[in-house]
């Protein structure tokens, strides 16, 4: 047996299907943020939340907590999520940018490596 039968015959090998999910930040606080998302995300999907602001890049991994369709016709969902301890919050987390986003708006936000663990 060569050396890729053995990997993909291997009990314990675990994949990750990851894409990218273009969202819009609707609101955010220390704990999480609200959502808007022209696709429907299941709860309990993981992924990683990525903003840019005044030319910096800044993220959180996050957690779907809630997924409904938005008020009215518009085909979006409003989606909750809240932000995971993965590590503890660096100068480039989602939750240290909040006192400078008061009364400003964010130029790009994206829902990245989007995954159901």
């Amino acid at each position: 047996m060569d050396t890729l039968d053995a990997f993909l015959k291997a009990h314990d090998v675990v994949a990750v299907l990851g894409r990218d999910v273009p969202v819009r930040l609707l609101d955010i606080s220390s704990s999480g943020c609200l959502l808007e998302s022209a696709f429907r995300l299941e709860i309990g999907t993981h992924g990683s939340l990525r903003v840019v602001f005044d030319g910096q890049e800044f993220s959180d991994d996050i957690r779907v907590m809630r997924c409904h369709p938005s008020a009215g016709n518009s085909g979006s969902y409003h989606v909750g999520a809240e932000f995971l301890w993965t590590m503890v919050p660096q100068d480039f987390s989602l939750r240290m940018v909040l006192p400078k986003l008061e009364g400003r708006s964010l130029k790009e936000t994206r829902l990245q490596s989007l995954r159901r663990m």
